[in-house]
C-alpha cells in the first residue's frame, strides 16, 4: 500500500506551536471537547475542561486554525505560529454543516457533503450532566430512530437495541458496533441464564465505560451503512474514545456516591387473594388477602433493599507535537435492589498518538475491563420477585406457614440457593496509521482486535434443610460452568484522493478493503447433586454429568469504491459500490454487491436563496444497500458424532444446509433536510426513510425422506420499514447569566411483512402468540380477541362470550379466528430534554422520554390469574369488565387480556450541577470543580398492567428477537447519585 510512498522528512524537533482557549460567544464560559485543527496538516487538539488547547509541530510563519463543536458554529482564524493567546468565541448554532463525521472512508467527512442522516452524540457532555453509567443509557432517548428496550432493572443487565424497526425474521436485529474503527462483540443477551427458558440479560455493549467516550455516531440504515457491507443492514454504532491533546498533563477525577432502589414497590406489586382451605381455621371458606410487601416491612425484613452505587474515574491527557496520550482508569461498584445482585468492575484505557513524520500519524487505542456481575434469579427462574408477585395468603398458617406468605421459598432461601454470576475479562485494541504521502492523497490502515473471555456460572449448593421444602431435589445442588472466548479481528484499509478539477468543482475518490473474522469457543460442564454440603465444583457432582465443547468461526472480506463530486462546496453527488464475500454464504452463492448513491445541496448558500427567516437549509437524498449474513454453518451440510457398531466412531445427519443460501439485502431510500432558523438559534432535522429487506431468511421443515432432521434456512421473504424522524434543537435564551437549551426528538416506524415467499401460507409462527404474517408488522401478536360478554352474578361466570370474526363482526369464540392484536416494537418514540444554566455556574437538566404503539405479554397477570389463581378477579369477578373475566376464566385459551399495551412515558433523568468559583477550585488544586445531584428513572406514566413496561426477556424460548414477554422481572430501579468532578 501507499503507506510506504512519498514519505516526508521527520518533523523538526523544535516545531512551532499555537495555544489558546475556546469559549461560548454568548456566555463566555469555557467550552470543553471542542476540536481545533490546523488546516492543511493533521495537527489537531481537543479543548480541556477550561477550554484550553495547544497544537505543536507547526511549520511556516502562520497557520489557519479551525474550531468546531457540536451545537456551535464553526470558526476559523489565521494566526502567527507561536501565538499562545488565541481565543475562539463560538456562537451557539443549532445546526453545524461543517461538523465532521466518520463514514468508513479515510478521513472524516463534513456533514454538508452527506446525503444521509447521521445521528451524533457528544458523550462527554452528556456524562457531565446526566446520571449515565452505561452506554445504553447514553443512547436512550437521544437519537431519533434508536430504540433501547431493557431486559431488567438489575444492575449489570442490558437491553436490546432496534434502529428503524425490525427487518430480519430469523437473524439478529442488533446494530454493528465499532470502537475506534474496530468491530466489537455486540451480543445483547450474554451471561448465565438468570431467567427461565434460557434467557440471559447481560449486554456486551455496556462493557464500555461512558467516561472513556468522546462521541457516538449512529448510521441508521443501509442508505448510510453501505460501505460497511454485509451485516450492517440493521445500522452501525460508532464509538470514538477520548484522545489527548498537546500540552501539559490535564488530570480529571470524578467520584460518584449514590443509591439504587425500587421506587414504590408496594404500589407496583399486587395484593393477592386466595380462599382459606385450612381445616379448623375460623376463616375457612373465606377469601383471604395478602400484601406481602407491607407485611414484610412491618416484620422488619423488607423484600427489596437500597443498594449502594459508587464509581471512581481518574484520567490524564497531554503530550507534545509528536506524542499525545490519554490514560484512564475506573472502578464501578454497584448494588442492586436485590441482595444477590451487584456489580464490581475495573476498567482502563490507554490512547496514544504518535507523529513520527509530519504526514504520518499513528494512533493506538487499548481498552480493558475486568470484573464480576452477580445476577438475581428472576423471570420464571424463581427469586424475590417471583415468590412475592405470586404470594399466597394461605401460606401464613398451617404446614406452609414457614413460607411467611411467599409463593415458594422465602427471599432468604432463594439468596442461599441460587448463585448466578459472570466473570468477565475483555480487551479491545486498535492500531491506526493515517498517512498523507501527497497533498492530494490520504490513506488509513487499521488493525484491531476485541477479545472477550466470559465465565458464566450457575451454582446451587447442597442445603439439606431445604430438600423437604418447595425446592425439593434442587436443594441437593447443581453446578454449571460455561467458558466462552469470543474473538473479533478487523483489518481495514482505505485511501482517498482529492482534486480540484476546476476552481468550483472538486473530486473525492475513495477505495477501500476490509477483512473481518470472528470466532467463538465454548466449553460447558455441568452436573447435579453434591454428596455433601460445602462442595462447589462440577467434578464433585454425582448425577447428570454433562460436558461439551464447540467452535464457530466466520469471516468476511469486502472491497469498496466511492466517487464524490462537489460544486462550490454546496452541491455534492456521491456514488459507491461495496462487494463482499462471507464464509456463511452457500457454496452456490457468488459475491454480493451493495451500491449507494446520494446527493446533498446547501441551497441556503445559493445566490438566489431569499428566505430571510431561514439561515441554513440543506436538502439531502440517499439510496443505499447493505446486508445481513446467514447464521454460521447454516449453509453447509453437517453431521453429529455418534457411537457406531462395536463402539466404533460414527456420524449421523444433523443439518441439511442450503448451498444456495445468501445474505438478506437491505435497500433504503432517505429523503430529508436540515435547517436553522432565527439566527441559528433553532435547528430542525427531518428525515423520511423507506427501507426494504429482500431475501429475508426463513426456516422450513425438511421432509423425513431426505434423511436429515430439523429445519433448513432459505431466502424468501420481504420486509418493509418506513418512517419519519424529527430532531429539534434550540437555544431560546443565550445570555451570560441565563442560558436555556431545549431539544425534542420524535421517530415513527411503520413495519410490514410484505411477502413471505411461501406457497399456500401467509404466516409463520415467531414465538409465544407471535406471527410473521403478510400485511402486518414483524413479530405481531395474533390471538382471539374477546369483543363482548355478560356476567352472571349467580354463577360468577362470564357468559355469552363472543370474539372478533376478523371482518368487523362477532362470532362464538370456539370458531373465531386469530386476529391482529399489536406489534412488539414501539411505533412511536421520542424524548424532550432541557438544560438551564444560571450565572454560568448553576445548571439544571432533565429528560422525559416515551414509547408507544406496541404491546407486551404481561406474564405476571397470566401467572397470577390463570395459573395460580391469586387475582382479585378470580374471587370478585363482578367488579370487572366481563370481557376480562371471560379471558381469565378461559384457562388461558383467550389470552388477549394479558397481551397489554406497553406504552409509557418516563421522567428518565434529572440533575442539578454547581460549578464552584475558581478561587474555591484552586484551593483544591483544581482548575475547575463541580458537584452535582442526579436522579434516574424517577417516575413512570403508563396504563400497562404488569410490573414494568420496559422489562422483557432478551433471549431463550420466551425471549429471542421478537418476543416481548415480561414475567416476575425486576422493574427499572431508581438511582440518585452525588458526583464530584475535578479538572486539574
Amino acid at each position: 500500500v501507499a503507506l510506504a510512498l512519498g514519505g516526508a522528512a521527520p518533523a523538526a524537533a523544535q516545531g512551532g506551536e499555537v495555544a489558546g482557549t475556546v469559549v461560548s460567544a454568548a456566555t463566555q464560559r469555557p467550552l470543553a471537547g471542542a476540536q481545533v485543527s490546523a488546516e492543511g496538516t493533521q495537527r489537531r487538539a481537543v479543548t480541556d475542561a477550561q477550554g484550553r488547547f495547544r497544537i505543536a509541530g507547526l511549520t511556516g510563519a502562520s497557520v489557519t486554525l479551525r474550531a468546531t463543536l457540536l451545537g456551535h458554529a464553526t470558526a476559523s482564524r489565521t494566526v502567527p505560529v507561536g501565538s499562545t493567546d488565541v481565543r475562539f468565541a463560538l456562537a451557539e448554532s443549532a445546526l453545524s454543516l461543517d461538523e465532521l463525521v466518520v463514514t468508513g472512508t479515510a478521513g472524516a467527512t463534513e456533514r454538508r457533503a452527506l446525503g444521509n442522516a447521521v445521528g451524533t452524540l457528544q458523550a462527554a457532555e452528556v456524562v457531565e450532566k446526566a446520571p449515565v453509567s452505561d452506554v445504553q443509557g447514553l443512547l436512550n432517548g437521544r437519537i431519533p430512530g434508536v430504540i433501547v428496550q431493557p431486559a431488567s432493572g438489575g444492575v449489570g443487565t442490558g437491553a436490546r437495541i432496534r434502529i428503524r424497526g425490525a427487518s430480519s425474521l430469523s437473524l439478529s436485529n442488533e446494530p454493528l458496533i465499532y470502537v475506534d474503527g474496530v468491530r466489537i462483540n455486540n451480543q445483547a443477551a450474554a451471561g448465565p441464564a438468570n431467567q427461565a427458558f434460557g434467557s440471559s440479560s447481560i449486554s456486551r455493549l455496556n462493557d464500555i465505560n461512558p467516561e472513556d467516550i468522546a462521541s457516538i455516531e449512529v448510521l441508521r440504515g443501509p442508505a448510510a451503512s453501505t460501505l460497511y457491507g454485509t451485516e450492517a443492514a440493521s445500522g452501525v454504532i460508532q464509538i470514538l474514545t477520548k484522545r489527548g491533546s498537546a500540552g501539559a498533563p490535564q488530570w480529571t477525577f470524578s467520584v460518584k456516591q449514590g443509591v439504587n432502589y425500587l421506587a414504590d414497590p408496594e404500589g407496583r406489586l399486587p395484593v393477592n387473594f386466595q380462599r382459606d382451605t385450612l381445616t379448623g381455621s375460623p376463616t375457612r371458606g373465606q377469601v383471604l388477602s395478602l400484601d406481602i410487601l407491607e407485611r414484610e416491612n412491618a416484620r422488619g425484613t423488607p423484600v427489596f433493599r437500597t443498594g449502594h452505587q459508587q464509581e471512581y474515574d481518574l484520567s490524564v491527557g497531554g503530550g507534545s507535537d509528536r506524542f499525545r496520550y490519554f490514560l484512564q482508569g475506573g472502578l464501578e461498584d454497584a448494588e442492586g435492589a436485590e441482595e444477590t445482585n451487584d456489580l464490581r468492575r475495573w476498567n482502563a484505557r490507554a490512547n496514544l498518538s504518535v507523529a513520527p513524520r509530519s504526514n504520518l500519524d499513528l494512533d493506538v487505542s487499548v481498552g480493558w475491563v475486568d470484573g464480576r456481575t452477580n445476577l438475581s434469579p428472576e423471570a420464571g427462574y424463581g427469586g424475590r420477585v417471583w415468590t412475592s408477585v405470586l404470594a399466597d395468603p394461605r401460606h401464613l398458617a398451617g404446614r406452609l406457614a414457614a413460607r411467611r406468605g411467599f409463593h415458594s421459598g422465602t427471599p432468604e432461601q432463594y439468596d442461599i440457593l441460587y448463585n448466578i454470576w459472570q466473570d468477565l475479562n475483555r480487551f479491545t485494541g486498535s492500531l491506526q496509521a493515517s498517512h498523507r504521502p501527497f497533498p492530494w492523497l490520504a490513506q488509513r490502515l487499521s488493525f484491531g482486535a476485541d477479545f472477550t473471555r466470559e465465565q458464566n456460572v450457575e451454582y446451587t449448593p447442597r442445603v439439606d434443610s431445604l430438600t423437604s421444602s418447595a425446592f425439593g431435589s434442587e436443594a441437593l445442588g447443581f453446578m454449571s460452568v460455561t467458558d466462552r472466548d469470543v474473538r473479533y479481528r478487523t483489518l481495514d484499509y482505505s485511501a482517498t484522493a482529492t482534486f480540484d478539477l476546476t476552481p468550483a468543482l472538486t473530486s473525492r475518490s475513495t477505495f477501500g478493503a476490509q477483512y473481518y473474522r470472528t470466532s467463538v469457543d465454548t466449553v460447558v460442564a455441568e452436573g447435579t447433586e453434591f454428596p455433601a454440603p460445602g462442595l462447589a465444583a462440577v467434578a464433585a457432582t454425582v448425577r447428570n454429568r454433562f460436558n461439551d465443547q464447540d467452535h464457530e468461526e466466520v469471516a468476511t472480506v469486502g472491497v469498496f469504491g466511492q466517487q464524490q463530486f462537489g460544486w462550490n462546496e454546496r452541491l455534492f453527488l456521491t456514488a459507491g459500490l461495496r462487494v463482499d464475500d462471507n464464509s456463511a454464504f452457500g457454496s452456490n452463492f457468488d459475491l454480493v454487491y451493495y451500491p449507494k448513491v446520494s446527493g446533498s445541496w446547501v441551497i441556503s448558500e445559493e445566490p438566489f436563496f431569499r428566505l430571510p427567516f431561514v439561515n441554513t437549509l440543506l436538502l439531502r437524498a440517499a439510496y443505499g444497500e447493505s446486508g445481513k449474513a446467514p447464521i454460521t454453518f447454516s449453509a453447509i451440510r453437517t453431521y453429529d458424532p455418534v457411537p457406531g457398531p462395536g463402539g466404533s466412531a460414527g456420524i449421523s445427519p444433523f443439518q441439511l444446509g442450503n448451498p444456495d443460501l445468501g445474505p438478506e439485502r437491505g435497500k433504503e431510500i432517505e429523503l430529508g433536510f436540515d435547517a436553522a432558523f432565527l439566527e441559528d438559534r433553532l435547528g430542525l432535522e427531518v428525515t423520511y426513510y423507506d427501507k426494504r429487506t429482500d431475501e429475508a431468511i426463513l426456516e422450513r421443515e425438511i421432509s423425513p425422506s431426505i434423511g436429515f432432521p430439523g429445519r433448513q434456512y432459505f431466502n424468501a421473504a420481504q420486509v418493509r420499514n418506513s418512517g419519519l424522524e424529527l430532531l429539534v434543537r434550540g437555544r431560546p435564551v443565550a445570555r451570560e447569566r441565563v442560558d436555556l437549551e431545549v431539544a425534542f426528538n420524535l421517530a415513527t416506524n411503520s413495519n410490514e411483512v410484505v411477502d413471505l415467499g411461501l406457497d399456500g401460507s401467509t404466516f409463520v409462527t415467531a414465538g409465544t402468540f407471535l406471527r410473521h404474517q403478510e400485511g402486518h408488522p414483524v413479530g405481531s401478536f395474533f390471538e382471539q380477541r374477546v369483543t363482548s360478554a355478560t356476567f352472571n352474578p349467580t354463577t360468577g361466570l362470564a357468559e355469552n362470550v363472543l370474539c372478533d370474526d376478523g371482518n368487523g363482526g362477532e362470532v362464538a369464540c370456539a370458531s373465531a379466528p386469530d386476529v391482529f392484536l399489536g406489534r412488539t416494537v414501539p411505533k412511536l418514540e421520542g424524548a424532550f430534554t432541557s438544560t438551564l444554566t444560571l450565572f454560568r455556574s448553576l445548571r439544571f437538566y432533565g429528560m422525559l422520554d416515551f414509547k408507544t404503539g406496541h404491546k407486551k405479554i404481561d406474564g405476571n397477570t397470566r401467572a397470577r390469574c390463570t395459573l395460580f389463581i391469586r387475582c382479585r378477579e378470580n374471587f370478585y369477578p363482578g367488579e370487572f369488565d366481563p370481557r376480562r373475566i371471560a379471558g381469565i376464566q378461559s384457562n388461558g385459551t383467550l389470552p388477549d387480556f394479558y397481551i397489554d399495551d406497553a406504552s409509557f412515558a418516563k421522567l428518565r433523568e434529572l440533575s442539578v450541577t454547581y460549578t464552584l468559583p475558581e478561587a474555591v477550585a484552586r484551593r483544591a488544586r483544581a482548575g475547575r470543580a463541580s458537584v452535582s445531584l442526579a436522579g434516574r428513572n424517577l417516575h413512570t406514566w403508563t396504563r400497562y398492567g404488569g410490573l414494568e413496561p420496559e422489562a422483557m426477556f432478551l433471549g431463550g424460548a420466551r425471549g429471542g428477537e421478537h418476543n416481548a414477554f415480561e414475567q416476575t422481572t425486576l422493574p427499572q430501579i431508581t438511582q440518585w447519585v452525588v458526583s464530584l468532578n475535578l479538572s486539574l
